[in-house]
């Protein structure tokens, strides 16, 4: 009987490795209303991208 091992190595793709978008600044800090807008929505933005590949590191995981 011959038993042959196969080592199968998983790594984790490309697309899931991407940086989140970079934190908002703004020299001087916040200055109108504006600026909180602009900074919610980039930190918005930032952490859905993060959500998004933490959920789908899961179920590339499960496969």
């Amino acid at each position: 009987m011959v038993v042959k091992y196969v080592t199968v190595e998983r790594h984790v793709p490309d697309a899931l490795k991407r940086p989140a978008p970079p934190a908002w600044s703004k020299p001087g800090g916040p200055l109108t209303t504006n600026d909180f807008v602009e900074r919610g929505d980039v930190n918005e933005a930032g952490l859905k991208v993060c959500s998004a590949q933490i959920r789908k590191l899961g179920e590339w995981d499960k496969q």
